[in-house]
């Protein structure tokens, strides 16, 4: 099913920018200065964990791009201005990611559901047959 799918894939994608963009972000402060141009390397990193899940859980790219961003901007963010430890923006992460995927992941069970219905018997144009 597509949007079981389309969760795992948003936890994933949440968890490895998290994990990502903290580690790197770790490594760049190491001369403890997080310079202009080391910021903007680290902004490519949920683009990259994007890309990644994509590839191995075949979850739609643009709702997994979506999801990278928002949990970059919302939770990690936050927590990164924080100081928070590479686990935390992990877990951080991955919350994050499931927040955001689930409106895409719930569209995609309706949509699943909606096209399990059987079609209306009526055909158009006949008047409805009265049951004896």
């Amino acid at each position: 099913m597509q949007a079981k799918k389309t969760l795992i894939g948003g936890l994933l994608t949440g968890l490895l920018t998290g994990l990502c963009w903290s580690s790197l972000v770790a490594l760049f402060s190491t001369d403890q200065e997080f310079d202009g141009r080391e910021f903007l390397i680290s902004l490519s990193v949920p683009a990259l964990a994007a890309v990644l899940v994509w590839k191995v859980s075949g979850a739609r790219l643009w709702m997994l791009l979506i999801v990278a961003h928002c949990t970059f901007l919302i939770p990690l963010f936050g927590l990164g201005i924080g100081g928070a430890n590479i686990l935390l923006m992990t877990i951080g992460g991955t919350i994050g990611g499931g927040f955001w995927i689930l409106p895409f992941a719930i569209w995609q069970y309706v949509r699943y559901v909606r096209s399990k219905q059987p079609a209306s018997p009526k055909i158009a144009g006949e008047p409805p047959t009265a049951e004896p």
